[in-house]
């Protein structure tokens, strides 16, 4: 059966595709609309910027990786989930962690929206409207730091396995959020 591919999904095949040969900071919105057939505007309908677009490949992963969170698997499958994302794909990721950098970067997008899905999964699982500041804080402090030596593991090519990594994070984590990450 042939399963017809939304706009998002074709600029996001075309840039990884663009990108396996270029830069992804080198990559021009007309480059990537050209070479899928579709038009500038169109792009700017779904996407911000090329980073929201290289945000959206990797966060479409990332949530379906927490569907059996606290349903069978741990906090540490998912790490180790969101790592063998970044193995998978390893050339397209490389290069948007080596070349996509600055305020808007991938590195803080991905990062911004992991922190917002831990708060909402934590709110609805324990029931809370909202985070103390100090959950609020150790979620963030953590999964900036997650997120850093994930992606020194990557570039660096670590010989860690993405288990290895996420048993260490675990270790890492702030006393705060262990009952309501690890206690499920």
């Amino acid at each position: 059966m042939i399963v017809r591919q939304s706009t998002k999904e074709l600029l996001a095949e075309s840039l990884k595709e663009l990108a396996k040969f270029k830069a992804v900071d080198k990559i021009t919105i007309k480059e990537l609309t050209k070479n899928c057939g579709l038009t500038s505007p169109t792009f700017y309908n779904n996407f911000r910027d090329k980073y929201d677009l290289m945000a959206w490949i990797y966060d479409r992963e990332v949530e379906e990786s927490l569907k059996n969170f606290g349903r069978g698997d741990s906090f540490e499958d998912v790490i180790c989930k969101w790592m063998e994302i970044v193995l998978e794909d390893e050339n397209f990721y490389l290069n948007l962690l080596k070349n996509a950098v600055g305020q808007n970067s991938f590195r803080y997008a991905t990062n911004d929206h992991a922190i917002n899905l831990i708060s909402d999964w934590i709110k609805a699982r324990h029931n809370l409207s909202e985070l103390s500041p100090e959950i609020y804080f150790c979620i963030k402090f953590f999964m900036r730091g997650v997120s850093e030596f994930v992606n020194d593991w990557a570039l660096e090519k670590w010989e860690c396995s993405p288990r290895e990594m996420a048993k260490f994070f675990i270790s890492a984590m702030p006393a705060p959020l262990k009952p309501l990450l690890l206690q499920i």
